[in-house]
């Protein structure tokens, strides 16, 4: 999950900030204090959750979601402003929650465990840890040519990758591709399904 913060108080910023790394401990988390850059942010870094600040010298955080939801429609918004006359209006990005500052942790938790579009725990990250050879593909592919008497050469020739290839993946540095790890599986005559369990 990646996660946006912008308020004009830097201090504000830094607590939530403190706050998320609490809630959401392995979220991706971005603090700013300067409305203008969150949306050249935004395009380098494609948020699921953002947290805006309504009332900002700048620019207004509406206006500002406004924009964000232009470029990635289903990000959450969730509000926070010292001004509940804000409510109504916030509610035409239909956002994921309204919160009036100043905000407890417990309103901060409620917020991200009901997000208007819930966003997967399961990161690029966290597929290739589970899946890299240390944990279960490298292993199975090693033991799979290893059963076969084929060497890291061997297989490496057969699939037109280089030696350094096949020991990435066995180390688990790397993953192979999917069209990739099909002719492997095929190469070794063992089914896909058997390299991943």
């Amino acid at each position: 999950m990646k996660v946006l913060i912008a308020d004009d108080n830097q201090l504000i910023v830094e607590d939530y900030l403190d706050e998320l790394s609490k809630i959401v401990p392995h979220a991706q988390c971005i603090g700013t204090s300067r409305a203008r850059e969150v949306i050249k942010l935004f395009e380098a870094h494609m948020f699921d959750v953002v947290i805006l600040d309504i009332d900002m010298p700048e620019i207004s955080g509406i206006t500002l979601a406004k924009k964000i939801l232009e470029i990635k429609p289903r990000t959450n918004i969730i509000y926070v402003t010292g001004y509940e006359k804000f409510a109504l209006q916030s509610w035409e990005t239909f956002a994921s929650a309204f919160l009036v500052k100043p905000v407890s942790t417990e309103k901060l938790r409620e917020a991200f465990e009901h997000l208007r579009h819930p966003v997967s725990k399961i990161s690029d990250e966290s597929i290739e840890s589970e899946y890299a050879g240390d944990n279960l593909i490298g292993r199975k592919i090693l033991k799979c040519r290893e059963e076969r008497n084929m060497t890291r050469d061997e297989l490496s020739t057969k699939l037109g990758v280089t030696p350094q290839t096949v020991s990435r993946w066995e180390n688990g540095r790397r993953l192979p591709d999917i069209i990739t790890f099909l002719r492997l599986a095929q190469i070794l005559a063992v089914d896909p399904g058997e390299l991943m369990h």
